[in-house]
């Protein structure tokens, strides 16, 4: 993992020089070029590559150089900060020998002191806001003449044992540094405000073999820069869910990313075809074309790595990882929503999902942190299960199951009204998980289709059918009832259908005594002779969790049938 975090790093220049560190300036001090101070300046670019001492600038006493909090740099009354702002300013005139720039700063800061903090009151600058100094437009960080004094001046900081091990990362020998520097990105899932170390030794039980710190993880200072600035950028374009940020990257890069439409939830069709394919994605192509043209494909090279982080305590937590072959993902992506199509309706987005796997509440309110507390663990085997297209953890069903019971007599009967059918997203779900277990248990026959079965050898499917007719039946019969079968013997029928089928069978006597057209009459009764003959003699006494996402489906499929513009038209 740690070697193709630096080998992304590598690929894509971002590996930053050791004691440089990517920040976000707020504002810059802007003096004349004979350093005269002009104003405050908003810093236009998003970030920049500013020298950065690591954990030795949190210490009481030491500061950062050249970029730091403006209450640090201009000395705003606080007893606390008074160590780091003399520590700052006697890095700048160090630094202001080999650098004229940086002296002609350090003279304005020292006799324009007063000036430059009333106006950093009057405009509502925050005391805490990343600062640093213009000159005549050129902010000293990007100035070349104090790098070597830097080089040496930082090198005060870092343990000298000479102790060489080899490098985690590298595989190199090299002297490891002592305390690995921190990334920052982690925050909204955990992480600490001021960055999140990868590596941290903080523990007597956590070293072993006499070494103290980082030295259980040997690394080399440049390397671990490296890997910090690749973590950085894919943390800010990686995606939270359930309370874990989601990374990902490859090998080289690729036109279209499979890893995007599991986030946006739809294929529309079928994966997007592309005229600009490159190499790897026409290799991918022809995985599918030889099915029908013969011979064996080239399997595409590219590999893909995905990482799931949080905070915890202080350090990073690593939720899970995983690396594969381009054309595994693409066609494991393809398999979900080929699993979770039904009835021609929309695919769900995965977070779409995630609702109908918490409790059930008619509030939609604060999903993301109720994802984020229910669905930490579970969230990883699910999107395992997609990239590996391997089986869905049980709990997936049984909470899916449990969402459909409570939807069924929830307080919005509108809705339900409107809606004629159980919850759909929920039987997508089920339809995923009954299909991947069935497959990889060879029980092919059972497999829950896209559209109704009629002929499915699934008594539990069949009555499913066989509620959803008695629940149309009473509809047509008596129009819409403020609780009526579906309300009142749903969950009975879905666990124990042996005790209440024969009821409805029953009480649908009542229900054809009321139909006005006959001919309504023939279309239900033939319905529920052929469920019957399909089911057998008796029902189920008693429903498996597979038995009762059967159920749901085969109500599911009968329902969407029974009110599709078809059977309206041969009902008329």
């Amino acid at each position: 993992m740690l070697e193709a975090l630096y080998k992304y790093a590598l690929d894509s220049n971002l590996a930053a020089k050791p004691g440089f560190k990517d920040k976000k300036v707020k504002y810059y001090i802007s003096l004349d070029v004979n350093g005269k101070f002009i104003s405050f300046t908003e810093a236009l670019h998003e970030t920049s590559k500013c020298p950065d001492l690591g954990s030795a600038a949190q210490s009481a006493s030491v500061s950062n150089f050249l970029v730091e909090k403006a209450e640090i740099v201009l000395n705003i009354p606080d007893a606390t900060r008074e160590k780091k702002h003399d520590f700052y300013m006697s890095a700048m005139k160090d630094a202001g020998e080999h650098d004229p720039l940086i002296a002609l700063a350090v003279k304005a800061l020292e006799e324009q002191n007063g000036i430059i903090v009333d106006e950093l009151l009057s405009r509502k600058i925050k005391p805490s806001d990343l600062i640093s100094i213009a000159i005549d437009g050129k902010p000293l960080e990007n100035s070349t003449g104090y790098l070597d004094w830097w080089e040496g001046f930082r090198n005060k900081f870092r343990a000298k044992n000479g102790a060489m091990s080899r490098c985690i990362i590298t595989g190199e020998l090299i002297e490891p540094i002592e305390t690995a520097p921190k990334f920052s990105g982690l925050s909204a899932v955990g992480g600490l405000p001021t960055g999140t170390p990868l590596i941290c030794f903080d523990k007597d039980a956590f070293c072993s073999y006499g070494l103290s710190k980082a030295a259980n993880a040997a690394v080399s200072e440049e390397a671990i820069t490296a890997v910090n600035t690749a973590l950085e950028k894919l943390v800010k374009e990686g995606k939270a869910i359930a309370g874990a940020k989601y990374i990902h990257w490859f090998d080289e890069k690729v036109k279209i990313d499979a890893f995007n439409y599991m986030d946006l939830g739809s294929w529309e069709e079928d994966p997007p075809e592309n005229s600009e394919k490159d190499d790897d994605e026409a290799r991918v192509r022809k995985l599918f074309d030889s099915f029908f043209s013969g011979g064996c494909p080239e399997n595409p090279k590219n590999k893909y790595y995905m990482l799931s982080l949080s905070g915890a305590s202080g350090r990073t937590m690593i939720r899970s990882y995983d690396e594969g072959y381009y054309g595994e993902l693409y066609d494991s992506l393809k398999a979900w929503y080929d699993d979770l199509s039904l009835g021609g309706r929309k695919y769900p987005k995965l977070l779409t999902v995630y609702t109908r796997l918490l409790k059930f509440s008619e509030s939609e309110r604060k999903f993301s942190e109720r994802i984020s507390k229910e669905l930490s663990g579970l969230s990883v085997q699910i999107i395992n299960s997609i990239m590996h297209n391997s089986p869905l953890p049980d709990t997936v069903a049984s909470r899916a199951v449990d969402y459909i019971r409570h939807d069924m007599y929830s307080s919005d009967d509108d809705a339900k009204k409107a809606r004629k059918n159980i919850d759909t997203v929920s039987c997508q779900i089920l339809k995923a998980w009954l299909n991947r277990k069935y497959r990889i248990n060879g029980k092919e026959e059972l497999l829950i289709m896209d559209r109704i079965n009629k002929d499915s050898p699934s008594a539990a499917y069949q009555t499913g059918r066989m509620l959803a007719v008695y629940v149309a039946l009473q509809n047509k019969a008596l129009g819409d009832v403020n609780a009526g079968i579906a309300e009142k013997y749903f969950t009975s029928a879905c666990t124990s259908p042996h005790l209440v089928m024969g009821t409805l069978a029953k009480l649908s006597q009542y229900h054809f005594a009321k139909l006005e057209d006959k001919r309504l009459e023939i279309y239900y009764k033939n319905m529920i002779n052929e469920i019957a003959a399909k089911i057998g003699k008796t029902y189920p006494k008693t429903m498996t969790l597979e038995q009762q996402s059967e159920f749901a489906l085969g109500y599911y499929h009968q329902n969407a049938e029974i009110y599709s513009s078809k059977s309206k038209t041969t009902e008329e």
